[in-house]
């Protein structure tokens, strides 16, 4: 594999090419309340990039609870199988393991540059959901601060851009110049799974939900910033309040659901969620 030239610049091009990878991942969350079994496995993508010593490094979230993990490279059909080497839930960072000597031909690793200032322009590279090619989005930074990691709950620095970023786009690099400035992490729980379709809601913002009436009036009077949805097999959902009131018939269509919210709720849960939410698949 050639090691990164000092002074060299990259395009977005180049890492695009040459540093960015797609990350493939089968989960299966262990069950909390049957600790001796696993719930059914799920399949969830995101972004990752070449670093020195012929790892990759990638988000924990992108990983977590994996069974089986591969990446692929830009404009090859071939996924290589990954080994996590490591993870850090707290700060929400893997580095993956790749044996195949094909996997590595060409590729660039990236190096770590300095906290970057307000008003930077950096470039966000990743695999974000709606597409299956490599995304290339530009921007500025414009907060720099400590705040709170969804995935690990824990207060670390995070930098704040104004470049697109969406589902996927998780575990790939921000770029300023031939430096690689952050991981780009989930700004809500949901980033990395394909579908949240067809699984019942347990609480909403940790209130046991009673009945179909009683999940309806509860999102309908929610007073709170963001709807956190815990759903069966152990998974958590968290959507923007105000967002995932915009809903459209293009959401239902999107759900396979033909009619709008019915009044007299004799719907089940989820139709409820794909009628509320913005995008119940994030």
């Amino acid at each position: 594999m050639s090691e990164a030239v000092e002074n060299t610049t990259y395009t977005p091009i180049d890492l695009a090419v040459n540093s960015v990878v797609k990350v493939f991942t089968a989960s299966s969350k262990p069950s909390i309340v049957h600790p001796w079994q696993n719930w059914l496995q799920y399949e969830s993508t995101g972004s990752g990039f070449v670093i020195s010593g012929r790892k990759i490094l990638t988000n924990a979230h992108v990983v977590a609870d994996h069974t089986f993990v591969q990446v692929r490279k830009h404009g090859s059909p071939t996924k290589y199988k990954a080994k996590v080497g490591a993870i850090g839930h707290e700060c929400d960072l893997a580095i993956l393991e790749i044996d195949s000597e094909t996997f590595w031909e060409g590729m660039n690793p990236l190096e770590f540059g300095d906290i970057p200032c307000l008003d930077e322009a950096v470039t966000v590279v990743g695999y974000p959901h709606g597409g299956d090619s490599v995304s290339i989005t530009k921007g500025a930074v414009s907060r720099v601060e400590f705040t709170e990691y969804v995935h690990g709950a824990t207060k670390l620095l995070a930098v704040q851009v104004s470049a697109a970023i969406d589902s996927g786009n998780s575990g790939g690099p921000a770029v300023i110049g031939n430096k690689i400035v952050g991981v780009v992490l989930a700004d809500d729980i949901n980033a990395g799974y394909i579908s949240f379709e067809d699984l019942q809601v347990k609480t909403v913002n940790g209130v046991q939900v009673e009945n179909l009436r009683h999940l309806y009036e509860m999102i309908e009077n929610c007073c709170a910033e963001d709807l956190r949805l815990d759903l069966e097999n152990d998974q958590v959902m968290v959507l923007n309040y105000k967002d995932a009131k915009e809903a459209t018939s293009l959401i239902l269509e999107h759900h396979r659901i033909s009619s709008p919210i019915s009044k007299d709720l004799l719907q089940s849960e989820e139709i409820v969620l794909a009628s509320l939410f913005k995008d119940a698949s994030l």
